[in-house]
């Protein structure tokens, strides 16, 4: 389940820097002034990827303990393992940056594209608001608009994790 996750995670990711990349080299205002909407949808979409692949680590943590639990012994440690190696699934994180652990190779990663786009962004609209004129001030305004909903509401998602929690009591409860 989780290769799957992270495959079209990938795959997303590599589609919106060629569509990213094409309006660049367009360079027309329209394909310019998609960029920063599609900085920002790509960042939206990798977060919901991410969110799938961590129903499947916590899907998976629960059949491990049921089946160490049958077993009588530890011998599945995957779901531990994956914790260790790349972040704990039960820290609160944003997207795949985990401020707890800032250093560790995945909320590095995070912050790796997460400043890439932003630095596509920036470049479009360096090219971009010379050709807008006066209205470049109200797309400035919708974007940034746009852009902090699209924060907020992951930083409070992801953060609040309730999707995570009643899952967890969920699978508690069947157990």
């Amino acid at each position: 389940m989780q290769y799957a996750y992270h495959k079209k995670f990938f795959h997303g990711l590599y589609l919106f820097l060629v569509l990213v990349i094409g309006c660049l080299l367009w360079d027309s205002p329209i394909s310019l002034a998609l960029v920063p909407l599609l900085v920002i949808t790509a960042g939206t979409q990798s977060c919901f990827y991410l969110h799938f692949v961590d129903f499947a680590r916590i899907h998976a943590r629960f059949v491990e303990a049921r089946l160490n639990k049958a077993l009588g012994k530890g011998t599945l440690v995957g779901s531990e393992i994956e914790d260790l190696y790349f972040y704990p699934i039960d820290a609160p994180k944003i997207g795949g940056f985990v401020p707890t652990t800032p250093l560790r190779f995945f909320s590095f990663f995070t912050l790796h594209w997460t400043l890439l786009w932003l630095g596509l962004a920036a470049f479009a609209l360096w090219r971009l608001l010379p050709m807008m004129g006066p209205c470049g001030h109200h797309y400035l305004i919708l974007l940034g608009l746009w852009g902090g909903l699209n924060l907020i509401y992951l930083v409070w998602f992801f953060y609040k994790a309730r999707d995570r929690h009643a899952m967890d009591s969920f699978l508690k409860k069947s157990s």
